[in-house]
């Protein structure tokens, strides 16, 4: 059970981590 919790820790910062990336390209594009 703690192994699945933890993955699932991870996929969040993966989102995260993808959303910054792509508000860093729009700022580019400004």
């Amino acid at each position: 059970m703690p192994n699945g919790k933890k993955r699932k820790k991870k996929k969040i910062s993966t989102h995260k981590r993808k959303k910054r990336s792509r508000k860093n390209r729009h700022k580019t594009k400004k």
